[in-house]
């Protein structure tokens, strides 16, 4: 599972956050495909298209043994998305999920804000266990705090714009905005809430672990040469050419 980044670990890049340019290639092909053969051959074959092409990028996936969680995701989404389609008889049905969900990401982001248990803060004790006790920390609260409202403020922009082009009747320019607002901007919160948990929050980095290794003679332990200590005078000396008795 990953880890937020410590002050000593470098930060997570953009393309690790959106999962680097295939997944914006992969997350966009089932959108662009229904929208292009919506337009040429109506919605029935636009939803078969889409539905299709988030498997294929799964079967792809699976045989090249990459990682299919993200694949998964985006094909429940295509499929319910497509069945709203097909429910409505429209094209803008199929990005009505989505702008739902987006609606409910506003209330929820607000909400747990609002009764001071932020949902980044529960996020954050996940990722990394050092913040477990978030509750009791008022700079770990305050950061949870901070990076909940960055979500709101995703989720409400994506609602916002969505929702516009929805009642517009505008199909295409729907699909724009669902690539343009969706990996692209997801990344930039990720890296947004990263960036406020180590400027509001830091931690000190993990203490190193115990080695068990046994220090020998004239080995260097912090700048200092290890000596053996020399014998007790009342110690008796054993020769070892002498059987025992």
């Amino acid at each position: 599972m990953p880890r937020l980044p410590t002050p000593d670990a470098p930060p997570m890049t953009m393309s690790e956050a959106i999962g680097g340019p295939r997944g914006i290639i992969d997350s966009s092909i089932p959108t662009v495909a229904f929208v292009t053969v919506n337009a040429e051959a109506g919605l029935t074959a636009g939803i078969a298209v889409a539905i299709a092409a988030a498997l294929g990028l799964l079967v792809l996936r699976i045989v090249r043994r990459e990682p299919t969680q993200q694949t998964f995701s985006g094909l429940f989404a295509v499929a319910v998305a497509a069945f709203v389609a097909s429910r409505t008889g429209d094209a803008k049905g199929f990005f009505l999920p989505g702008i739902a969900k987006n609606a409910l990401g506003v209330v929820v982001a607000l909400l747990s804000v609002v009764l001071r248990r932020p949902i980044a803060g529960y996020l954050m004790a996940g990722l990394d266990a050092r913040y477990v006790g978030w509750k009791d920390d008022p700079r770990q609260r305050r950061a949870a705090v901070w990076a909940t409202l960055v979500w709101g403020a995703v989720f409400a922009l994506r609602f916002g714009v969505q929702g516009v082009l929805y009642l517009a009747d505008e199909s295409g320019w729907l699909a724009a905005a669902n690539i343009a607002l969706g990996l692209p901007l997801f990344g930039l919160a990720v890296l947004a809430s990263f960036a406020i948990v180590r400027r509001l929050a830091p931690l000190p980095p993990e203490p190193p672990a115990a080695s068990g290794a046994a220090v020998v003679e004239g080995e260097v332990v912090e700048g200092e040469v290890v000596r053996a200590d020399p014998p007790s005078p009342e110690a008796p000396v054993v020769d070892p050419l002498r059987p025992p008795r």
